[in-house]
């Protein structure tokens, strides 16, 4: 009895030097918690189709989305970003849907713009993004990206 009470006081002395004596190490549940977090934080990115950037897509939450539009080379007097539904970037209304969600001005290359929309329904492969030059005839896209398909 004595000996099982002095092997369990050396593994706690051991376990609190390991740690150093900040506390108890993490269970394996709590590891596999802190994985399936960071992997479920991980941003999405998606190629615009004419190569002109990216959009990249990361969870907040679990009701809404960050949508990131990186662009290579804006146009000068401006851009519009655009999410709306659809399936095909080259669909006659694509450019100028009945509803769509005017994501943030592009500023310095990058649009930013946090919508209420989970991730899960971002990546169904019902959603596009849109970039127009601002100038430019509003049914002309200058790049589309949808969502969903990689």
């Amino acid at each position: 009895m004595q000996r099982y009470a002095v092997s369990s006081i050396l593994a706690i002395a051991v376990g609190v030097m390991v740690t150093g004596g900040a506390g108890v190490a993490a269970t394996p549940t709590a590891v596999k918690a802190a994985h399936d977090a960071t992997r479920h934080a991980k941003a999405l990115t998606y190629q615009l189709e004419s190569g002109m950037g990216t959009v990249t897509l990361q969870r907040i939450g679990t009701t809404r989305s960050r949508v990131t539009v990186r662009l290579a080379n804006p146009a000068a007097a401006g851009t519009r970003v655009t999410l709306h539904t659809g399936r095909q970037c080259h669909e006659p209304n694509a450019a100028a849907p009945v509803t769509a969600l005017a994501l943030n001005p592009v500023s310095q290359q990058v649009s930013q713009t946090i919508v209420a929309l989970p991730l899960e329904k971002l990546q169904s492969g019902n959603y596009l993004v849109d970039v127009q030059n601002a100038t430019a005839r509003s049914q002309f896209s200058s790049a589309c990206a949808r969502l969903g398909s990689q």
